[in-house]
């Protein structure tokens, strides 16, 4: 429709129907007062006729029944007669005695109005009746002349009414239909992204706005607020927009037939398309869903995101694959939310994100949580759940469960000598081996340490058991190859049984513990099943640390000194601090017992410091009572030797005893100098700045070579025990000695023999130069009277 069409008023519409409405109002009304005012003088026209009625019944009624009474037929012709000469009277006639006695007139009118009168005659006192006047008058006139006027007063009001409808059409065109013509138009053709051009009518202004200027108001308002609108909702559109396109996490959408309707940057690049175009209008689940992550099908009746999207559910699932468009998948987790557009369900909006990080986190944790880091065998925790799965299946197929606790051989002194990285090597080794002598469905785990657990289900026959052990020993036979070096180490077994030995895991776990040690007792490299009496040994090492960790509080412990002496003059030079330990009973618990106990425990730290506190006091009084050359050796064990707080402990001793720094000689094993050695430099470099003495216990026993003694700040050497006791018979032990003193005095070391016992073997040691020694042949260890009482000779 173009503007045109509304340039003329009779081509305006609304001017049409204004138009049409007032000549159906006008007639109508016309149609209306003239149906009343025609009534009205019906009505009038009737009255008269009514009025001749009354006349004739009044005037002409008694004379005609004189007439009727004497028989005058001529009279009553006659005045009939002139009763038709009456208006509207057509017809009059008399009868008698229901007889038709005179008559007069025509009754052919279409329209009339008649009326009967009976004739009554007074005869000697009565009232008789003798006969009846009939009366008719037509209204065909009546009707005609209404009809004349009718048509006259319609005309003249549907002309009147015509002229007036006509002009109120033109002017309401002029003032009201053009302009809205003309705002309807503007309202059309108005962009609202196109600069802002206001309504304006054709017109002068008013003083009052009228409604058209509210109109045109209201147009202008309207076309600002849908330009804001309009604005708001790009900047809205552009807003969302950017997020979609800035947000990391990769977002899609879906209509009810499963088809993508749009989808943002991070969705297009983590499905690994160019382009959003190469997803819009494609079924997204054969795109990207349509498989699970074991390689099963996905059907599209079955997809989550299809399912709760028909039911207008929300959806949140982690357990599912998205597929790349070059095939390869990865994990998602995904949320799904219905979106409804005025009410209806149109599709659905699904976020993603790649969890791929996330579940290699959750598999290092499961991985952390049950399998030990160093080998990657299940840790005690896995290792606990399947030995009660084991138990289980067991139980239920009266099968039986053998459970093995292997504790390395030597693995100490390995990692002591070696170090730790070479203990670590060690470890992950045996782990591969022990994986190896397993079964499907059996279990090897390491527990801590160089400790190793094996659960071997669905046993049938105790003799199985023992050679299943053989298989797992039989791993250690061949040597580990660690940084060039062959290390040989064995394994001691401990086996306890289900349901023979115990049909609980705790006890089963317990007992197996108990063989494992008593394996360790019988010679190392061995296995053993359990049986009472290793319970009963195991019972009592745990009852001996319990002990030992309240000596020291209770002052159970004591130091006994074994004299040093010069080979030459018999004179002692020194003594050595040796631990004693006394039970609350009073009985003597011998050092092979509890010191290796103390230093698995830890316990050798504190009681170290004790031994160093206390023999250096007392060093103290021996200087002060006169014998102030006299030295003071005391042995450092390898975890003491760590301790951070060593240097500090070594400090606090001579600073609190008050003796010279140079009277304390601190005796460490040749392991200590081949664990951690730029370390272990550091801290012989810190004992030296004190001023003490560094000598090497048991030297010669080691598993490395003698660099070390060129390497570290060594003072003196002492010659172990195992190469003296043999000396005066094995040729091959008096080599030994001979090679270590002859290297001790070409790199300017002391050498001390210890474990002298005859006098033959001093003298062999005084021929080879060894000018101080210690051992029984001189004197045994000793309390501190016994040796205030040997220094006074």
């Amino acid at each position: 429709m173009s503007r045109a069409t509304f340039s003329r008023p009779w081509k305006s519409p609304l001017a049409r129907r204004l138009i049409v409405a007032m000549i159906l109002f006008s007639a109508t009304l016309i149609l209306v007062m003239t149906a009343i005012q025609l009534y009205q003088e019906y009505r009038r026209d009737l009255d008269g006729v009514e009025t001749q009625f009354r006349q004739i019944g009044e005037v002409h009624l008694p004379t005609l029944t004189q007439s009727l009474w004497a028989t005058n037929d001529k009279e009553i012709q006659l005045q009939l007669e002139g009763m038709l000469r009456m208006p509207n009277i057509v017809y009059a006639a008399v009868h008698e005695a229901d007889r038709l006695q005179t008559q007069a007139g025509q009754r052919d009118a279409a329209r009339v109005i008649e009326r009967r009168y009976a004739m009554y005659h007074e005869h000697l006192g009565q009232s008789r009746e003798i006969g009846t006047l009939t009366v008719v008058a037509s209204i065909d006139t009546i009707h005609a002349q209404l009809m004349r006027e009718a048509t006259q007063v319609l005309l003249r009001n549907a002309l009147r009414t015509l002229l007036v409808a006509l002009f109120i059409f033109v002017l309401f065109h002029r003032l009201v239909t053009r302009h809205l013509a003309a705002v309807a138009e503007h309202l059309r053709n108005a962009d609202p992204a196109a600069p802002a051009r206001p309504l304006a009518l054709a017109r002068a202004p008013r003083s009052k706005p009228d409604e058209l200027d509210l109109l045109v108001a209201s147009a202008n308002d309207m076309q600002d607020k849908t330009r804001a609108a309009l604005n708001a909702l790009r900047d809205s559109e552009a807003r969302v927009r950017l997020l979609l396109d800035s947000t990391a996490e990769a977002i899609y959408g879906v209509d009810t037939q499963g088809i993508c309707t749009f989808a943002n940057p991070a969705c297009v690049r983590m499905l690994g398309y160019t382009g959003e175009d190469e997803l819009i209008g494609r079924r997204i689940h054969d795109l990207i869903h349509h498989t699970h992550p074991d390689g099963r099908p996905y059907p599209m009746e079955d997809c989550a995101v299809r399912v709760t999207t028909l039911a207008g559910q929300a959806c949140h699932r982690n357990d599912e694959v998205h597929w790349r468009a070059d095939g390869t998948s990865f994990p998602v987790e995904y949320w799904a939310h219905p979106m409804y557009q005025d009410g209806t369900l149109v599709g659905s909006v699904v976020a993603f994100i790649d969890i791929s990080e996330h579940k290699q986190t959750e598999a290092e944790l499961h991985r952390l949580a049950y399998f030990d880091s160093l080998t990657g065998l299940p840790n005690r925790i896995l290792f606990n759940e399947r030995l009660h799965q084991g138990l289980t299946g067991a139980r239920r197929r009266s099968r039986l469960v053998a459970l093995m606790l292997l504790d390395i051989d030597r693995f100490k002194i390995v990692n002591d000598t070696l170090g730790h990285e070479a203990g670590d090597s060690l470890l992950r080794e045996i782990a591969a081996r022990l994986q190896n002598s397993i079964r499907d469905g059996d279990t090897v785990s390491r527990l801590g340490g160089d400790e190793f657990a094996l659960v071997f289900a669905d046993v049938g026959e105790i003799q199985h058991v023992a050679q299943l052990a053989q298989k797992v020993l039989s791993q250690f036979s061949a040597p580990v190859v660690i940084d060039g070096r062959e290390v040989f180490t064995g394994a001691s077994i401990g086996i306890a049984l289900y349901p023979t030995d115990t049909e609980d895991a705790d006890s089963l776990l317990k007992f197996a513990d108990s063989a494992m040690y008593h394996a360790k007792e019988s010679g190392r490299n061995n296995f053993q099943f359990y049986s009472h009496e290793m319970t009963v040994s195991v019972q009592a090492r745990l009852r001996l640390e319990t002990d030992l960790r309240r000596a020291l509080d209770n002052h159970e412990f004591f130091l006994h000194y074994q004299p040093q002496v010069d080979a030459r003059s018999e004179r002692i030079t020194g003594v050595e601090a040796l631990l004693r330990w006394r039970d609350p009973a009073g009985n003597s618990i011998a050092p092979a017992q509890f010191i290796p106990l103390a230093e698995d425990t830890g316990l050798i730290v504190p009681i170290g410091k004790w031994v160093l506190e206390t023999a250096c006091a007392q060093l103290k009084r021996w200087h002060d009572a006169g014998h102030v050359e006299l030295t003071l050796s005391v042995n450092v064990a390898s975890r003491q030797f760590r301790d951070p707080a060593f240097r500090d402990t070594v400090s606090q001793a001579i600073a609190s005893s008050g003796i010279p720094p140079q009277a304390l000689e601190l005796e460490i094993t040749e392991g200590i100098l081949l664990e951690h050695s730029d370390e272990t430099l550091r801290t012989l470099n810190d004992l030296k700045k004190i001023g003490v003495t560094l000598s090497i216990d048991d030297f010669g026993t080691g598993y490395s070579s003698l660099s070390y003694l060129k390497r570290f700040p060594i003072d003196r050497v002492k010659i172990d025990q195992s190469f003296v006791r043999d000396l005066a018979t094995d040729n091959d032990d008096l080599a030994i000695v001979r090679a270590i003193i002859a290297l001790a005095r070409a790199m300017r070391l002391a050498v001390i023999a210890e474990g002298v016992e005859t006098g033959e073997q001093l003298a062999l040691l005084r021929h080879e130069d060894c000018h101080e020694y210690q051992g029984y042949f001189f004197a045994r260890p000793m309390d501190v009277d016994s040796v205030s009482g040997r220094l006074q000779r």
